[in-house]
């Protein structure tokens, strides 16, 4: 199963809209993100949240997590976890970046520590990031900025694909910002650690 995550950080034009909503099964919206998503003219099928910033609910099922000041996690992981419950395989969020850099540095967070649940996405519309460990596939073009940024301070790795392979230790920082990948396709191997992968939307 798809899900899309409308979360209430930075709304994204309509056009990455678009090119993510077809796919989705499942459509979940935090409270305040349902304002713009109306706007959009999308319909989800559920909503997560206090309700304290949504301005008309639309028919659907609605999870009311209760007062804000009662929780001790973020609507953004608690759509997640409605996602995860339902049976959702790959997760896209949408708007979980933007003017709040705690937010989006939150969320970034999110996506780590469940990325072994299943396949989640944070995108806008200048990039696309995923959390991955182990070995994985990505699709490239060529020339395409490719940055890959460890989350742990243990990771080890080996790629192929890119101007500048990486091999072995990978340290938090910079070293691993705006590669260039060669073909149509990555390949990454995350021997231990986490790793932030970012290309463009």
């Amino acid at each position: 199963m798809n899900a899309l995550i409308l979360c209430h950080g930075e709304p994204p034009s309509a056009e990455l809209l678009q090119r993510y909503l077809p796919p989705a099964d499942l459509v979940i919206c935090t409270d305040g993100a349902a304002n713009w998503a109306q706007e959009h003219g999308v319909a989800p099928d559920v909503i997560v949240g206090d309700m304290d910033s949504c301005a008309e609910p639309p028919d659907c099922e609605i999870v009311d997590c209760g007062p804000h000041r009662e929780q001790e996690n973020s609507d953004s992981e608690k759509a997640l976890l409605q996602a995860l419950m339902r049976g959702a395989q790959r997760i896209v969020l949408l708007g979980a970046t933007g003017r709040r850099l705690d937010h989006t540095l939150a969320n970034i967070w999110l996506a780590a520590r469940y990325h072994d649940c299943a396949e989640i996405i944070l995108a806008d519309d200048w990039s696309e990031l995923r959390v991955i460990s182990g070995r994985q596939t990505l699709s490239t073009i060529p020339g395409q900025i490719v940055s890959l940024l460890a989350l742990t301070p243990d990771v080890e790795l080996a790629t192929e694909g890119l101007q500048w392979p990486l091999r072995g230790p990978l340290e938090m920082g910079t070293r691993g910002l705006s590669n260039v990948a060669e073909g149509e396709g990555i390949f990454v191997a995350v021997h231990s650690g986490m790793v932030a992968v970012i290309l463009p939307t």
